[in-house]
């Protein structure tokens, strides 16, 4: 079935959407194909049927200005020619007539005077003509001519150049576009004029699967995940030269988007199926508040674990073992560490 388009714009791509439903019933889309490949072909297709087009234009316009030039000095050769008649003809007038008649004799020397004026201005005109004439006609002019065939490709591909600004270059010079969606997508592009084309191009991936992270990715994160952050993972996954489906480098955001959609586990899920335990649970235990559980964090006495990018952090359970507290003082005892002692009952 053969199915007009129309195209709109979406967030992430152009699409060409099913014209019977959306405009004429204003229904619900029927189907759509992605646009971006379809206006890739649909340029290259106009670029390379204007070229040509443009190419026979441009030696028209320079044959159009050597027949106009010919004829211009066809035109003027004429009238320095009748210029040139007359000031012979009042040449002619002022030496015939009786010199003692005055009156007479300084008319006609004055209007031949004229004539030669006229004549002279007039041949300076004509070379100045022909001299910008010869500019016109030269190899140079001929290039710059020539090189107008360039004008629309370049004009074309200009990232200046607007979108509304193409579509009114389209519709000059494309009557209609017919999209056929099968296992290829059939492109019938009717030239004004009444030209046809059809070309072909492969039916585009959809986007869940170029939107799909690489399989490798995952699995590298996964095993970043056991030892590193989310940033740690993002600038270990750049350092390993993977990028996202944009081409994009990874930063904490993207992996943690990575690490919902496919359910991997975080850092800190991982650290707690090891056995590491809040802060708040070591502060309840040992009687101290939280603050304290992180100053001897800091200072070794606790060893820890970070699993975010702050300062956040799980601490490695300490068993039976007791923090004997320090004391201040002139003889400062700082907090240690030791073994608990074992009751009776648990010696029995």
């Amino acid at each position: 079935m053969r199915v007009r388009y129309q195209k709109i714009k979406t967030t992430v791509a152009p699409y060409y959407i099913c014209e019977e439903e959306v405009v004429r019933r204003a229904g619900t889309t029927c189907q759509s194909i992605r646009g971006r490949d379809i206006d890739a072909a649909i340029s290259a297709l106009l670029l390379e049927t204007v070229a040509p087009a443009a190419l026979e234009v441009a030696l028209a316009v320079h044959d159009e200005i050597a027949g106009r030039v010919e004829r211009a000095e066809r035109l003027r050769a004429t009238q320095l020619e009748r210029t040139r008649y007359e000031a012979e003809l009042a040449r002619r007038r002022y030496l015939k007539v009786d010199p003692e008649n005055r009156l007479v004799a300084d008319s006609l020397e004055a209007d031949w005077n004229a004539k030669l004026r006229a004549l002279d201005t007039l041949q300076q005109e004509h070379e100045q003509q022909r001299t910008a004439d010869r500019g016109l006609l030269s190899e140079d002019a001929r290039s710059r001519i020539l090189a107008l065939s360039n004008d629309f490709p370049r004009v074309w591909n200009d990232p200046r150049t607007a979108p509304l600004e193409r579509k009114r270059m389209l519709a000059l010079l494309i009557e209609d576009i017919t999209l056929l969606k099968a296992e290829q997508i059939s492109i019938h592009v009717r030239f004004r004029g009444g030209k046809t084309t059809s070309l072909s191009i492969p039916r585009p991936i959809p986007m869940a699967v170029i939107r799909k992270t690489k399989s490798e990715v995952v699995a590298t994160l996964d095993r970043l995940l056991e030892t590193h952050t989310d940033q740690q993972a993002a600038d270990a996954l750049n350092a390993l030269g993977y990028r996202n489906w944009r081409n994009e480098p990874f930063n904490a955001k993207k992996v943690i988007s990575v690490r919902c959609a496919y359910r991997l586990k975080g850092r800190r899920d991982r650290l707690l199926e090891k056995g590491f335990i809040p802060a708040e649970d070591l502060a309840k235990r040992f009687g101290v508040s939280v603050g304290t559980i992180h100053q001897w964090g800091r200072s070794g006495l606790l060893r820890r674990q970070r699993y975010d990018n702050n300062v956040r952090c799980l601490y490695k359970p300490v068993g039976s073992m007791k923090i004997r507290k320090g004391q201040g003082g002139r003889r400062p005892r700082p907090p240690i560490l030791i073994n608990a002692r074992r009751s009776k009952q648990e010696t029995v």
